[in-house]
């Protein structure tokens, strides 16, 4: 009888050590799932709101969307965790700031994706124009590179042409935008010290990138011998008096004193465009 006891009281501990072990590991397993899912994990994030078009990197430009810790277990399905994995790539729909960012927010396909305009700056247009190597600095000039344009302007003596020209500034600190049809690499950029390694341009034509209103006045001037002045990235533009020599019996042609002809518009991309008497 008492053999059948201590087999009873072996078996009931048995039975409770593993239950105990079971419970142990229960607790643990709860434990660690909890630990993860308050686990903060690196993921790309809007810090401000972003409209349905807006690409990728303007808003990485502008630090509208950028690297946040979330919890993990407040993350939805198709995370993106590198804010390289959107580059390229144009927002999909209207996201307000603090949402997490995932792959079906943003897209790379489609017309939209595609589209030439995308390398457009927000509120800006493209306008081309002709400039063989010898109106543009011996074909140095490469997209992402900033130039300041002149023209020719005609000289007018009492009321009437007098067949001379003046060189005037038409148009200070534009960005190129293309030269042909290759958009290149930005090679503008500033606090880059040295030479830029460059490519011959295969075309003639150059495409800027200006505001809307300033436009006009570059297409007005498209007969009047333009050429093109490369500057640095950190150039600021400003009012450059024309000289006495060339001012003399120069009326204001289009853009000189910063007005689309006929319309008194500003067109400066900085505030300035050519020059004061």
């Amino acid at each position: 009888m008492s053999s059948r006891r201590t087999l009873i009281l072996v078996g009931a501990i048995a039975i409770a050590a593993i239950a105990a072990l079971m419970i142990f590991k229960y607790v643990g397993s709860v434990e660690d799932k909890a630990s993860t899912d308050n686990q903060l994990v690196p993921v790309v994030v809007a810090t401000g709101d972003i409209k349905a078009g807006e690409t990728a990197d303007v808003l990485l430009q502008s630090k509208r969307v950028a690297l946040g810790n979330r919890r993990r277990v407040d993350l939805p399905a198709n995370v993106v965790t590198r804010v390289e994995d959107i580059k390229g790539e144009s927002a999909a729909i209207d996201l307000s700031a603090g949402e997490i960012i995932t792959t079906s927010n943003f897209t790379g396909t489609g017309a939209s994706a595609s589209s030439s305009s995308n390398v457009l700056s927000p509120g800006n247009v493209a306008v081309t124009i002709s400039a063989d190597a010898g109106h543009s600095v011996g074909g140095l000039v490469q997209p992402g590179d900033f130039v300041n344009l002149t023209m020719d302007a005609k000289n007018v003596v009492n009321g009437a042409m007098n067949g001379s020209t003046t060189t005037e500034y038409l148009y200070q600190k534009v960005k190129v935008l293309a030269i042909g049809t290759d958009v290149g690499t930005a090679a503008a950029s500033s606090g880059t010290a040295g030479a830029t390694p460059t490519t011959v341009p295969n075309s003639d034509l150059v495409t800027l990138e200006v505001p809307p209103e300033a436009a006009p006045v570059i297409l007005a001037a498209t007969g009047s011998n333009i050429r093109l002045q490369l500057v640095r990235p950190d150039y600021q533009p400003s009012s450059i008096p024309i000289s006495q020599y060339a001012s003399g019996n120069a009326t204001n042609p289009p853009g000189q004193q910063g007005f689309t002809p006929d319309s008194g518009r500003p067109s400066g991309t900085d505030g300035a465009v050519g020059g004061t008497k």
